[in-house]
């Protein structure tokens, strides 16, 4: 899914030309009632980073300087993973107010929400390294930093991109993935302050995926056999190109100091309950969200590719 500068210039031209917005007639029926309810939620669930985290109770100086140093890096590395979202979703909601016209209101209002959203899980993630001892604003390492930036937003923009394909990568997948891993974080945390960080960022990532699916579910009816085939192969690209890369899992990056270092932080984090998993915790949460969204795709005839990898094989 990566693409060279000047391919990236040319979508960019390409998208000037065909994205005419459509305002009028400006509706609000709803389409989807599932979606809708999901933006009252969101609504409704609002949290504050600085208000509702108990942080007056996490004294990290209890802590020896080799753990402090070890989880400030593992919440640092979680902002960075963190801080994509917020273009993201903002790109696939201007393509869906510049494409559809009138159409999709439930999916707008939610997604007008969710970087907000994104926001606070950055905010969280920063406050809560800057609480150990002070985020890390670059991993320091070229192999890290190539596997954590890809070109996302600029596809949920691209006109040759159909929106289906974009929502069942980066949502279906890597969201659902995403919030699987929170949850096994969550389960595994022991300090009352990591637990609320995770605990509320966890309850948004699961709207998060829910919109995903909720969305592709409704727009699956309109596509042809070759447009579910391009959603399964997004999907497959998705898993090969950038998940099995080590866009969520550290384990997965290729082999280097950065990794090592990461991949150190986040076993003593897992170890002190302060909001990671080790690396057999986090191969079980990946081969089961695989599965299960392989499953779940099939159920609306779309077939997934299967994946390969050195150590995990067949996926």
């Amino acid at each position: 899914m990566t693409r060279t500068a000047e391919e990236l210039l040319r979508a960019f031209q390409r998208q000037e030309r065909q994205f005419v917005e459509r305002r009028f007639p400006l509706q609000f029926t709803s389409e989807v009632p599932a979606l809708r309810e999901l933006y009252h939620q969101a609504k409704g669930l609002r949290w504050n980073p600085e208000t509702d985290v108990p942080w007056a109770r996490f004294d990290s100086a209890r802590l020896p300087e080799s753990l402090r140093e070890a989880a400030r890096l593992t919440w640092s590395r979680r902002a960075w993973g963190t801080y994509p979202g917020i273009a993201e979703n903002t790109a696939l909601l201007l393509r869906l107010c510049l494409e559809s016209g009138e159409s999709q209101m439930d999916a707008k209002l939610f997604l007008s929400l969710r970087p907000a959203e994104e926001a606070k899980h950055l905010e969280a993630c920063f406050t809560l390294a800057e609480r150990l001892g002070g985020y890390v604003p670059d991993p320091g390492d070229e192999a890290v930093a190539l596997a954590s930036n890809h070109a996302f937003a600029q596809m949920a923009l691209d006109p040759a991109v159909r929106p289906e394909v974009t929502v069942a990568a980066l949502g279906c997948l890597d969201d659902q993935l995403d919030l699987d891993l929170h949850v096994s974080h969550l389960q595994r945390a022991t300090d009352e302050t990591v637990r609320a960080v995770l605990r509320l960022m966890a309850t948004d990532k699961a709207r998060h995926a829910l919109f995903a699916w909720v969305w592709l579910g409704a727009r699956l009816g309109g596509l042809d056999a070759a447009g579910r085939r391009a959603v399964g192969e997004a999907v497959r690209e998705m898993l090969e190109q950038v998940i099995l890369q080590g866009y969520r899992n550290t384990w997965l990056l290729p082999d280097s100091p950065g990794r090592r270092r990461l991949m150190e932080a986040e076993a003593a984090a897992a170890g002190a309950g302060l909001g990671a998993s080790t690396v057999e915790q986090e191969k079980s949460v990946l081969r089961a969200t695989v599965g299960q969204v392989r499953e779940r795709l099939r159920q609306w005839d779309v077939v997934v590719p299967v994946a390969t990898h050195p150590e995990l094989g067949r996926l």
